[in-house]
């Protein structure tokens, strides 16, 4: 590849390029035949002013824009030009609408997708980020619709081959398509754990079950009196994972990321350093895509998603960042008692109230639609049922502001440490995700350690009758600390 930067200007200037006609036979010929074009000059309708954009030797694009407008129009255009049949796949995930490219294994998939999705009010939703987080996504999915349009237009190159082979169409994005709740979910997933502690007391017993566990700090399994636990177990909920398939690991391989900090004192330009070890599933492509933006108020370089604005972890001019996932209690599974003569009724400390039915309607490659009863407790939506007893789950998507990682749009555009201390708290609904801030300004790092959303007693087993009362602690409540690193020639690590 060339080592030399790539220019792609988006502006109102026609450009007019020809394209073979004869279709090529090789599956390498077609793909590459589908390519974007990435150099010249490229007229795109919705832009205000021309852009630029480099693309460096590595792919990764510098996009330079007049405005904040434009800047995130071209990076939707830009990563749809790069990860167009990645994002597709993601926005139906959020959706729960892969059954209707992938078929009938996908459809399980999607009922538990659309069990979880947002379901509270969208002006909430948005302001909990930035308040221009609604003009920021607006701008951006029109800038993937605007790459899509060219594609197929007359003269385009047409579609990736992936769309090509699997045949189906990219469909247009809104906003809202952005605030996928999955990626939350894979985060904050010790309904999981809750279940294995389920499992143990109902084999051990809960002095047994807790000793086996070894918890540190210490605690003792709590389930609420008269639970029937038998048979749960956290192969219950195996549809709410991509896979039931296990990679094992040696037994003292420790779960965590991992964020390190380096004092200024022990660099030669004087300036702390930041290196961060965020952990993902594995993917591919990578959930993670490079971009570097910069308009008038950003400038920041670093890694997102495909299918959100802006940068999750990077740096700006003054400030860097990253992630850590901490293992934090934020799924609280509800043991519900269903009614025997009335099973779509459970009990609540008031008596029998009636589940709440949203009926969806699902499309599946291949064959007829299926419609199914969605079901919902006053705790949240129902994971699973055997006509006697229900497990609803309560946890932080529910809420607003907890959307992949659009609190960045805050964060990225922090020009110190007060102003990330309050952009910060644009992540005060997200999931196990710690943000660990660098600033360049000062020779000593702070380690920024926040709890998120967690309950009032953390690690303790969470399986409970409705009649328990106990669930999530209010946000209000949950503490921030920084912590300056010591004097140390040793680097210093969290997890």
């Amino acid at each position: 590849m060339n080592s030399r930067p790539r220019a792609l200007l988006l502006s109102c200037f026609l450009l007019t390029t020809c394209f073979a006609q004869t279709a090529p036979q090789s599956l390498a010929a077609r793909a590459q035949a589908a390519l974007s074009p990435v150099n010249g000059k490229l007229s795109v309708p919705g832009l205000t002013q021309p852009v630029r954009v480099l693309r460096d030797r590595w792919g990764v694009a510098h996009i330079y824009a007049q405005n904040q407008h434009d800047l995130f129009f071209a990076q939707g255009f830009v990563a749809a030009q790069d990860r167009l049949f990645q994002m597709e796949l993601w926005k139906r995930s959020g959706q729960g609408r892969l059954a209707e490219v992938l078929g009938p294994s996908a459809l399980l998939r999607d009922i538990n997708a659309r069990l979880l999705r947002y379901r509270g009010e969208m002006q909430a939703e948005y302001a909990s980020y930035s308040p221009d987080t609604e003009a920021i996504l607006r701008a951006f999915t029109d800038g993937i619709n605007a790459e899509v349009r060219s594609l197929t237009s007359k003269g385009g190159p047409g579609l990736p081959l992936e769309f090509q082979l699997a045949g189906f169409q990219p469909e247009s994005w809104t906003p809202e398509d952005c605030l996928n709740r999955m990626a939350a979910f894979s985060m904050t997933g010790n309904a999981f754990s809750e279940l294995r502690n389920a499992e143990l007391v109902a084999k051990l017993g809960v002095q047994r079950a807790s000793a086996v566990l070894d918890l540190d700090p210490q605690v003792t399994l709590d389930p609420a009196p008269g639970s029937d636990l038998g048979g749960l177990k956290p192969s219950l909920l195996k549809n709410l994972v991509g896979s039931d398939v296990r990679i094992e690991f040696p037994s003292d391989v420790a779960e965590g990321s991992n964020n390190w900090t380096v004092s200024g004192e022990l660099t030669v330009s004087g300036k702390p350093m930041l290196a961060n070890d965020p952990h993902r599933v594995i993917a591919g492509p990578s959930l993670r895509y490079i971009v570097h933006l910069v308009a008038p108020g950003w400038d920041v370089i670093g890694a997102g998603e495909p299918g959100l604005p802006g940068v999750a972890l990077g740096h700006n001019q003054q400030i860097a960042w990253g992630f850590t996932i901490f293992g934090l209690d934020q799924q609280d599974l509800y043991l519900e008692e269903l009614n025997p003569a009335e099973p779509l009724q459970y009990k609540t400390p008031s008596g029998w109230e009636r589940v709440r039915v949203e009926r969806e309607r699902f499309r599946i490659k291949g064959g007829p639609p299926v419609e199914v009863d969605l079901q919902f407790t006053r705790h949240g939506p129902v994971l699973w049922e055997d006509g006697k007893r229900a497990l609803a789950l309560h946890w932080v998507g529910a809420e607003p502001g907890t959307a992949g990682y659009l609190g960045s749009l805050a964060v990225a555009r922090a020009g110190n440490w007060q102003e990330f201390e309050w952009s910060d708290g644009r992540f005060h609904r997200k999931t196990s995700c710690t943000p660990i801030p660098k600033a360049t300004s000062g020779n000593t790092p702070l380690v920024w350690r926040r709890c998120a959303r967690t309950g009032p007693d953390c690690c303790r087993f969470r399986a409970r009758r409705a009649t328990s009362g106990r669930g999530m602690c209010p946000i209000r409540s949950c503490r921030t600390v920084s912590i300056p690193l010591l004097d140390s020639s040793l680097p210093r690590t969290t997890r």
